[in-house]
């Protein structure tokens, strides 16, 4: 990572990641958004990544376009592009590259922009979120886990997935991220230009099943984007990385595994709720 850009996303784009991204959709990425969408509405789906909410989206409105950063590959948009297809809303859906940070359509180009799970990420969430408001007619939206109230049980003896949750801030904010964005989406908002009344945030809560969550998890602390960056920044050795991969496996067998956190909903109307 070249000095002039430290931000990174933590986690990439390979097959662990991927393998969780498909799982999302409309229903269960955007429910506060979904009442307010009119079938007449063009949106903007930033961070689409394989497209399976902006597909899930376009059955809503009259079109949608989904962009990726550069920086994730022509396979992400090649493959959200078969997504659409397999989907059948090829007709409906476009997917093309841009930097949120500096989107390439005029002001007012889109009804509706959202995003999920993308401020987190962002080196500058209220410059997003100002771009966002900018190329938006009518309504923002955007929806992002709150990492300091993810909760499991058991935690395991060795504590070695405490050291993973240290080890997922240590990595996200050294690449420019805040992993606590939940609680920050209102702040954000009215930052980057917003009315008080005419921002709104509201609660959601997941609780992803043990079993799924920990397998996904032991292969991406080992896989992932993650794994060289924790290695590459000195935060952990690949020796810690197995210890924690093994400590998901076995903590996702077990029969009272839980796990659970808050996500922030944020829908703010640019000019006031219409």
């Amino acid at each position: 990572m070249a000095d002039a850009d430290k931000h990174f996303y933590p986690s990439g784009h390979d097959s662990t990641v991927l393998r969780s991204h498909r799982t999302r959709n409309a229903a269960n990425s955007a429910p506060h958004l979904l009442p307010h969408l009119r079938s007449t509405d063009s949106l903007l789906d930033i961070g689409c990544g394989p497209g399976t909410i902006t597909c899930s989206l376009a059955r809503h409105v009259a079109r949608v376009v989904g962009v990726e950063h550069p920086s994730a590959g022509e396979a992400i948009l090649e493959g959200a592009r078969e997504e659409a297809k397999t989907r059948g809303v090829a007709d409906k859906v476009s997917f093309e590259f841009a930097d949120a940070l500096e989107l390439p359509y005029e002001d007012d180009s889109f009804d509706v922009v959202y995003c999920h799970q993308v401020l987190q990420h962002v080196s500058d969430p209220i410059a997003v979120l100002r771009e966002m408001r900018r190329v938006s007619r009518r309504l923002i939206c955007a929806r992002e886990a709150d990492r300091g109230t993810m909760s499991l049980y058991p935690p395991d003896a060795a504590g070695s997935l405490a050291r993973f949750d240290s080890l997922w801030y240590a990595v996200s904010r050294a690449g420019g991220g805040e992993p606590d964005a939940g609680r920050r989406l209102k702040s954000w908002a009215l930052a980057a230009g917003f009315e008080e009344g005419e921002v709104e945030v509201t609660a959601g809560t997941s609780t992803p099943d043990p079993r799924e969550w920990g397998e996904m998890w032991s292969a991406r602390v080992v896989k992932s984007d993650l794994a060289t960056k924790a290695v590459e920044l000195g935060l952990a050795t690949r020796e810690e990385l197995e210890e924690m991969s093994r400590a998901w496996l076995e903590w996702s067998t077990k029969p009272d595994a839980w796990f659970g956190y808050v996500q922030g909903d944020l829908l703010a109307w640019k000019g006031g709720k219409r």
